[in-house]
């Protein structure tokens, strides 16, 4: 598939899996079925706090997360952050910084404001710490529109986190969280040169692990 109709294709899906993510959790029972998704992802979520817990008593300083603020139909990953700030984890949340993403500190519970940057939800008034903040993670919760199978993430179409995901060191885990429904077969998602393969994803369903070898 050649870049044109890759782009095309992927300008497609995403419409119509944003279509389908509006209709499902818009409501009111929409709102209610992601809050209790939330709950259920919590609970799924144990290894990951379990390993942030690890960290905290082994490292001399915090263990570094990664997360973001969930826009209203986002699968709600805030229960988790607030958990892992509660485990001992330092909390980063993106911030558009041109063409790419810086991150800002969040103490777990101060509150966030509305983000300038189109697509980001809401970012806490925390310390601003620049684009490389990934390099030094140890776990990376990250958005996605979908994920299939075989590690391919289709994310908002600005390339923001394919180019923050290329700091991440390879002991760090990253995991898209994303409802259930986004989870997708192997092979249904087009993957260029420049995306990065998702190792883990969460839903409220559980953790699973990817085939990151798969064919691009």
């Amino acid at each position: 598939m050649d870049t044109e109709a890759m782009t095309s294709r992927k300008q497609e899906l995403r419409r119509q899996l944003r279509a389908r993510r509006t209709r499902t959790y818009r409501d009111e029972a929409g709102q209610r079925r992601r809050a209790e998704e939330g709950r259920r992802l919590l609970e799924h979520a144990s290894p990951l706090i379990a390993l942030v817990e690890r960290a905290a008593a082994e490292a001399p300083a915090p263990p570094r997360v990664a997360a973001f603020h969930p826009t209203p139909t986002e699968a709600d990953v805030m229960p988790l952050a607030r958990r892992l700030a509660a485990a001992g984890a330092h909390l980063v949340f993106p911030a558009a910084a041109g063409r790419q993403l810086e991150w800002i500190t969040w103490d777990g519970v101060s509150e966030f404001v509305d983000s300038p940057g189109r697509g980001f939800g809401k970012e806490p008034t925390g310390q601003r710490l620049g684009p490389t903040a990934l390099a030094d993670a140890r776990l990376v919760l990250a958005p996605a529109v979908a994920v299939d199978r075989s590690a391919t993430r289709i994310g908002h179409g600005a390339g923001y986190y394919d180019r923050a995901l290329r700091a991440v060191s390879q002991d760090a885990m990253v995991v898209a969280v994303i409802h259930p429904d986004e989870l997708l077969e192997a092979g249904s998602l087009p993957r260029g040169a420049h995306d990065v393969p998702i190792p883990h994803v969460l839903t409220a369903d559980g953790i699973v692990r990817l085939v990151t070898s798969a064919r691009p």
